[in-house]
């Protein structure tokens, strides 16, 4: 009985540091999207579950976009005004998540524009140099190939990119890459963000299998 009661309180233990790890990096996750999308718009902003009762949630929520434009009904629509909402409405959105409110997540790790990244590629074009092609190698040019394309909300990051040749880039984007052209690929996509990663095996790959299926079906029938 003893052994057993030992064997128990080691178990609950480690189960207890495990949470502890868990809680640890949800909060680091948290404290980073908070920073990522804008969370000192808010300037410290929580919500307010009484008035969520009493009001329900879209006034709750939407109340430090009301405030703002209340105090802005006067004046003109500036791209600064226009940034601000879109800043605030952001942050309220990752306070949703943060809070796990009704279910909103948040499709994609946020990145700011790699502005670093952006220089760098104005250096190559200007030297005319290239990274090489994550897959043939090619390097007299090549592109900066979005994972997540922008039309579905992909960062323009580094963490997002891949270097391909313009054929390859091509056969990328539209779903007709080899197998083995894909394999060369996937240890490039291996190091980006994880949303990057997950597209490109939940959304891209399916693709490429579709199109291999085919292939294959269209041999057997020649």
């Amino acid at each position: 009985m003893p052994n057993d009661l030992s064997n128990e309180l080691l178990k609950f233990k480690k189960e207890l540091r495990t949470c502890r790890h868990q809680l640890k990096d949800a909060l680091a996750f948290n404290e980073r999207l908070r920073t990522a999308v804008g969370y000192d718009e808010l300037k410290g902003w929580k919500p307010d579950e009484r008035l969520e009762r009493q009001y329900g949630w879209v006034f709750t929520w939407l109340y430090p976009l009301s405030s703002y434009t209340n105090q802005n009904l006067n004046q003109p629509l500036t791209p600064d005004v226009r940034n601000r909402i879109h800043n605030i409405v952001t942050a309220i959105i990752a306070q949703l998540v943060v809070y796990g409110k009704y279910g909103v997540k948040l499709p994609f790790d946020p990145r700011d524009v790699d502005f670093s990244q952006y220089l760098e590629k104005q250096r190559n074009i200007l030297h005319l140099t290239y990274e090489p092609c994550a897959i043939c190698g090619e390097k007299r040019i090549t592109h900066e190939c979005h994972i997540i394309p922008r039309s579905e909300g992909g960062p323009l990051h580094r963490d997002n990119f891949v270097m391909l040749c313009p054929l390859h880039h091509h056969l990328f984007d539209h779903g007709r890459l080899s197998n083995e052209e894909w394999n060369s690929l996937s240890s490039a996509i291996t190091g980006k963000m994880e949303a990057a990663i997950v597209y490109a095996k939940q959304v891209r790959l399916p693709l490429l299998q579709q199109f291999w299926e085919r292939n294959e079906t269209k041999g057997h029938q020649q």
